[in-house]
């Protein structure tokens, strides 16, 4: 089986990688550029088969050589794991002409996914039956002040999700998100000790999330145990959002 998985040098992405592998599937992961992360995951799977592709996904022309590439030199997929993305807290009235977080995070976390698996469909780079599963975030029904985009472009992928479902279902191609709550990943390590302890306090399991427990869903959805699951939004986040 073979697994393709965008954001796959840190976090979540990283952890799903190693999860892939030690179940024996064959990975090919995306990653924006070639960093520390990417050297060390490339390190640490070294004799596992891992394909990682740098490409920039909110660039269409990089998207649509990747796909290229993916199309002549690797063949199809059983399972998606969509997980790129950023994360900014910009107030919703900043911006300017050049510089306009609105854009920028609705391009990154809702268009960019969605035209990269639009692309992978229309190339038949998704096995019949396969899976799809996007990462979202339970912030898409909770709003917190700086996080309006955010909000709404994981709001965005979850109404994707629902529709895609009815869409992609009579073909065999199941369609899901992982929510997580706040996570320990190097992208939040200026929320620091304090602040992850006061929000530990607010979860009902007292703990903040790891990579390793949204990627575990994910593992889940991805594979034959979620067979008859499809168009559905798992919240990964201690009970936080309950």
């Amino acid at each position: 089986m073979r697994a393709f998985v965008t954001g796959a040098s840190r976090g979540i992405g990283r952890a799903l990688v190693e999860r892939l592998l030690a179940d024996g599937m064959e990975v090919v992961g995306i990653h924006r550029r070639e960093s520390d992360a990417s050297r060390a995951l490339l390190a640490a799977t070294a004799d596992a088969p891992l394909t990682l592709l740098r490409t920039d996904l909110d660039d269409p022309a990089a998207v649509s050589g990747l796909l290229a590439t993916v199309e002549e030199a690797i063949g199809a997929f059983d399972a998606v794991a969509l997980n790129a993305g950023v994360a900014m807290r910009r107030g919703f009235e900043e911006g300017t002409a050049t510089d306009d977080p609105l854009l920028l995070q609705l391009r990154a976390d809702l268009e960019a996914p969605l035209v990269l698996l639009r692309g992978l469909l229309q190339r038949d780079l998704l096995t019949k039956p396969g899976s799809v599963v996007f990462t979202g975030s339970n912030l898409a029904r909770h709003g917190l002040p700086g996080k309006v985009a955010y909000s709404a472009a994981k709001g965005g992928i979850e109404a994707a999700v629902r529709g895609l479902a009815h869409e992609l279902g009579p073909r065999g191609i199941r369609v899901n998100a992982v929510a997580p709550g706040l996570l320990r990943t190097d992208m939040t390590a200026e929320v620091g000790d304090e602040g992850f302890e006061a929000y530990a306090q607010t979860v009902p399991l007292r703990r903040v999330g790891e990579a390793s427990d949204v990627a575990d869903v994910i593992r889940f959805l991805l594979g034959d145990g979620a067979r008859y699951v499809t168009g559905q939004t798992l919240d990964v986040d201690g009970g936080w959002g309950a």
